[in-house]
């Protein structure tokens, strides 16, 4: 008798500590199901414009008040934060130090401009131009892809480029230029041909 009095305090014995092990496990389940939902996820941010202008047009003015360029679009979009500024077909143009002659004209598909404003990218087609009204010798420029530093009025692309005068034509993958100096760098692949005018 008192063998099978045993027997059944055993397996109750067992049904009690299976019963506390499932109860740890379900507690310590939720614990961490709590401790998840109160991590609050990081936000992702957001890239909708907070400004859209259309027919856009700036005007940077150096510091005797004059024109250092003019920067305009048919739409403009700020995004939030450090994102930046995206434009449609921006076209750039840099005047001479009198702030009257415009000296370089550039044009693009879309453009985006660092939210600390030190440099820009035109994207797409990419066309810069000197016209004869500067009074240097004319020079158009066709490529893709040019970061410019607006301050420096220096652009680079490491994309080919076409660079045509009255002379002659020159191709290139990858320039430098320096648009105040008349200075244009031509990284490699580079060919052409000069015709002198005859006088």
């Amino acid at each position: 008798m008192v063998g099978m009095a045993r027997e059944p305090v055993s397996v109750r014995g067992w049904f009690y500590l299976a019963g506390l092990l499932l109860l740890a496990g379900l507690s310590y389940g939720l614990l961490r199901l709590v401790e998840s939902s109160l991590r609050e996820p990081v936000p992702a941010e957001s890239q909708a414009p907070v400004l859209i202008i259309e027919q856009f047009r700036a005007v940077r003015m150096n510091v005797a008040g004059l024109r250092e360029y003019v920067v305009e679009a048919p739409l403009l979009r700020q995004l939030p934060g450090q994102l930046g500024t995206w434009i449609e077909q921006p076209v750039l143009d840099w005047y001479q130090p009198d702030g009257e002659t415009r000296e370089w004209r550039l044009r693009a598909d879309q453009g985006w401009i660092a939210a600390d404003q030190q440099s820009m990218r035109l994207e797409g087609g990419v066309v810069m131009t000197r016209t004869t009204e500067s009074g240097k010798s004319p020079v158009e420029v066709i490529t893709r892809d040019v970061l410019i530093r607006p301050a420096e009025r220096y652009a680079e692309t490491a994309a080919p480029a076409r660079a045509v005068t009255p002379g002659g034509e020159l191709r290139a993958v990858g320039v430098r230029a320096w648009l105040d100096r008349e200075q244009l760098e031509l990284l490699s692949e580079v060919r052409g041909y000069y015709e002198p005018s005859h006088r």
